[in-house]
């Protein structure tokens, strides 16, 4: 998958010599890693909005991205009409969308997230942040997001955690293939769920908004903080649910409320959390601990596997005794076809008794 940045966020830049206005940012295709970029010509669909709601087109233009590019600048005229207002940028593959939908980003848009950005008037430049919009299943709740347009990996959004959101509606659901579900086979009428490493919250705010009395706590070292509760501030909840972010270091103990009953988890997320091989030791025991409290709880990792020393993960998790039960593949929408990366949803139980305990699968 590709994602639309702004390098440059926009702002309202005014000619000395005509007193001529005009909207200027600066925007890129890249990976989620931001290590590659779209190698492919596409034409791009820019718009300046309203911000008010219902958001309107002001302004549109089209610009050409070709093989071998890394920036593409975009420039509209200053509305005069809207010169006090304040509007916001978009940019797509799509015309006039209102958020993208995950089912099609492989059918003519090569995989392609559209970029709305932060409100900004005549006299301030959007703050560096982008919003994504999309739906979370066909026909599903539409999810906002804001990520960082910086370099904190912690504080932006990566495939594997778009990828789980989008599947969590048939993972979650009760008729679905047993094989195929995040739901243990005992549980109380609320599912507890605690997501690692949750970066902008996407997966945890996602399950929220899908599923009925879900009590969801998303847990990050305190740089994502900022950036989960702006994107907490803004989610419409199912019935029943609640979210809240709690910072959780792998490297310490676990905080007095999560040690010890009657919190019990039934359900422990992480998404794109194993590409440092250097933290799966400190992962691998933070999710042993909350096991041994919750021992019937189920654990469901997302990967895209980047480099082979990933593998060091699945060696800790069943020396730790858990036992690797189903795997699950998503092909990507890729930069030409569906299937050129691929995210993996590993689920495993925690086996209380290692040495006596069934045959872990591979």
């Amino acid at each position: 998958m590709r994602y639309i940045r702004f390098l440059k966020t926009p702002r309202v830049v005014t000619e000395k010599s005509s007193s001529k206005s005009e909207i200027q940012c600066l925007v890129t295709i890249t990976s989620d890693l931001g290590d590659s970029f779209l190698p492919y010509d596409v034409r791009l669909s820019a718009e300046l909005l309203s911000s008010q709601a219902p958001e309107q087109v002001l302004v549109w233009t089209t610009v050409r991205w070709t093989s071998g590019m890394r920036t593409v600048p975009i420039v509209f005229p200053l509305p005069k009409s809207r010169a006090s207002s304040k509007m916001r940028v978009r940019v797509g593959v799509e015309p006039k969308a209102t958020y993208d939908e995950y089912d099609k980003l492989s059918d003519n848009q090569q995989g392609i997230f559209s970029a709305w950005s932060a409100d900004f008037q005549l006299s301030s430049e959007a703050v560096k942040l982008v919003e994504r919009r999309f739906t979370l299943s066909p026909k599903g709740p539409v999810v906002s997001i804001w990520e960082e347009t910086g370099e904190s990996i912690a504080r932006h959004l990566w495939d594997a955690g778009i990828t789980l959101s989008c599947h969590l509606k048939e993972l979650l659901d009760n008729k679905s293939d047993s094989t195929k579900t995040l739901l243990p086979s005992q549980r109380s009428a609320r599912l507890h769920v605690l997501e690692l490493g949750a970066g902008c919250g996407v997966v945890g705010i996602s399950l929220a908004q899908i599923f009925q009395g879900a009590q969801v706590l998303l847990t990050d070292l305190p740089e994502a903080q900022e950036i989960v509760e702006r994107n907490l501030g803004e989610v419409k909840t199912a019935e029943g649910s609640s979210l809240r972010f709690q910072e959780l270091d792998w490297d310490a103990d676990l905080p007095d409320n999560l040690k010890s009953p009657p919190f019990l988890l039934d359900l422990v997320l992480a998404a794109d959390c194993t590409y440092n091989s250097d933290s799966s030791p400190a992962l691998v025991d933070t999710l042993v601990r909350l096991a041994k409290i919750s021992p019937k709880v189920v654990v469901a990792i997302a990967m895209k596997m980047r480099h082979s020393s990933e593998e060091v993960f699945f060696n800790l998790m069943a020396a730790a005794g858990f036992q690797a039960t189903k795997r699950i593949d998503y092909p990507l929408p890729g930069d030409v076809e569906v299937g050129e990366e691929t995210v993996h949803l590993h689920l495993y139980e925690y086996n209380t008794d290692p040495q006596g305990g069934p045959e872990r699968t591979k």
